[in-house]
């Protein structure tokens, strides 16, 4: 596949993480995701991918770290949700539904591949096993790599991917869209300081806490 899809369901999973816990049920409910949420489990979904960089420095392409191989594994997933874990209470994001939203989108990767039409296996069970595995059910299209990815069959493939993966985009975006819609500022804002939300993690969350009346002392 082409990135588009993964970056889909990777935005579809911020969506449904939500970001760092709303004060109120009234405010979880009217506040959407913010930017840096949606962006930060979208390029997770997307991390896998990173592999071909390791193939273009040199890296056995059938190897355990060539393309479609240990990144794309289970255990990487898992991994991946552990350290999301640990990462979680910086960003003020709750550590076990990190953990499993994380976890959550690198497995989409895995899934989304297994069922591209073409393509190599993937090793899913590494570290246990390096064996390579193929779906029987080929539905997605499996876009071509590098400058081939330009050509009629690559961009035929890639219109494709990004028809069927469109809706899973406006669902993921549609509380940001609506948000834009109705003149609402964007909410994505860098904060500094201990104890603060950074802006990846804090974008709606920080400006609530912002535009929040200041009380007297005096």
């Amino acid at each position: 596949m082409a990135s588009f899809g993964h970056v889909a369901v990777g935005l579809l999973t911020g969506r449904l993480h939500g970001g760092a816990p709303k004060a109120t049920t009234e405010r979880r409910r009217s506040s959407p995701a913010s930017w840096g949420t949606l962006l930060a489990f979208a390029a997770l979904a997307a991390l896998p991918d990173l592999d071909v960089v390791l193939v273009a420095l040199g890296a056995a392409d059938g190897g355990s770290i060539g393309h479609r191989g240990a990144s794309h594994s289970l255990g990487m997933a898992v991994l991946t949700g552990g350290l999301a874990a640990l990462a979680a209470r910086r960003f003020g994001w709750p550590p076990l539904r990190t953990a499993v939203a994380a976890a959550a989108a690198i497995a989409s990767h895995t899934f989304l591949d297994l069922l591209g039409a073409q393509g190599k296996g993937l090793a899913i069970f590494w570290p246990l096993s390096a064996h390579r595995f193929h779906s029987p059910w080929r539905v997605f299209p499996d876009a071509p790599r590098g400058m081939r990815l330009l050509s009629r069959y690559g961009l035929a493939e890639l219109a494709t991917e990004f028809g069927l993966f469109m809706p899973v985009t406006m669902y993921a975006l549609w509380p940001r869209i609506t948000a834009r819609l109705r003149g609402e500022p964007p909410r994505l804002r860098v904060i500094s300081g201990p104890g603060t939300p950074s802006a990846l993690a804090g974008g709606a969350e920080a400006a609530d806490a912002h535009d929040a009346p200041v009380r007297s002392t005096g």
